[in-house]
């Protein structure tokens, strides 16, 4: 993959702008509308961040059971008592979406417009300025951003006038990075830990952080790493921010609050940190020099 991550940042946001602008937005709000009993999404990588977000908001939006899944688990959890399922996927046409739609559930697909599928209500959006980068991001984004149109009633003018560009400044030499993070800021978490994992640069341990209180603790006065901190300003996030300062590195607090909204804006957030991250290393996010065992998995679509 070619290396220019920092182009594709360059125009993220306004591939975001063109796909509200170009999407039938008003097709994709009356399917979704539609959805009143339970639904399960899934996706892999940037698409399970996205499959996360959407579940989200038609769990808030719709006021129905509502559940993430990755694709593989649809093959052996029991999915009686959902009546949908959505895969996420920007192509359209990876095995994951067939493992998604081998059931007797009704199937929602949610992808680009050129991989439309027959005999499924297609959700599809138009990106006219196609992203060509190794790790996801306006390709994650513009499908969040649908979703987040939706919810707020087709008022795509509010998400374009909140993106912005994101900077941070601190030493990223450690040996791990741990996520403070809970529901309500799993969206970003997801994406923090598949990108640094899917890119190599830095490790990430996720924390639920309540249970960050009974024994997690540990790992910190082991290793010299780095903790980000989704901050809602509550009182135990003060209280434990003040106690990580004391054994961590550096603390990167973040700040965010309890809604879909502001969840969507941590996400964006978080791909400038790992943005900032990838240049204090050298690498490209877009050009990832992956692994070559990458050629022989990526494709497989036998047993599962």
């Amino acid at each position: 993959m070619e290396k220019n991550m920092n182009e594709n940042f360059k125009n993220m946001e306004r591939r975001v702008f063109d796909s509200l602008y170009n999407t039938d937005l008003e097709k994709i709000n009356y399917e979704l509308k539609q959805i009143e009993e339970p639904i399960l999404f899934s996706g892999v990588g940037g698409s399970s961040v996205v499959a996360n977000y959407a579940s989200k908001i038609i769990n808030e939006k719709n006021k129905i059971i509502s559940t993430c899944v990755e694709p593989r688990d649809l093959s052996y959890m029991n999915i009686n008592g959902y009546k949908n399922v959505c895969a996420v996927s920007y192509s359209g046409n990876n095995y994951g979406v067939d493992l998604s739609f081998n059931n007797n559930l009704k199937h929602y697909l949610l992808a680009s417009k050129v991989n439309e599928r027959e005999d499924i209500i297609n959700l599809t959006y138009n990106v006219q300025d196609k992203e060509k980068s190794y790790i996801s991001l306006a390709a994650s984004l513009i499908p969040c951003s649908i979703m987040l149109n939706y919810y707020l009633d087709n008022n795509k003018e509010r998400i374009i006038d909140l993106l912005e560009e994101y900077h941070f400044n601190f030493d990223t030499k450690c040996d791990a990075y741990e996520i403070f993070t809970g529901y309500e800021t799993s969206t970003a978490s997801k994406y923090l830990e598949s990108t640094m994992i899917e890119s190599g640069i830095g490790i990430p341990i996720i924390h639920d952080k309540y249970s960050f209180c009974h024994g997690r603790s540990t790992f910190s006065t082991v290793y010299n790493n780095i903790a980000i901190y989704f901050n809602l300003n509550t009182e135990y996030d003060k209280f434990i921010i003040e106690e990580l300062r004391k054994y961590y590195k550096d603390v990167i607090v973040i700040d965010s609050y309890n809604n879909l909204l502001s969840e969507f804006l941590l996400l964006h957030q978080c791909m400038y940190l790992t943005k900032y991250i990838a240049e204090q290393q050298s690498k490209d996010l877009s050009g990832v020099d992956y692994n070559p065992i990458v050629k022989k998995i990526y494709k497989y679509n036998g047993e599962i």
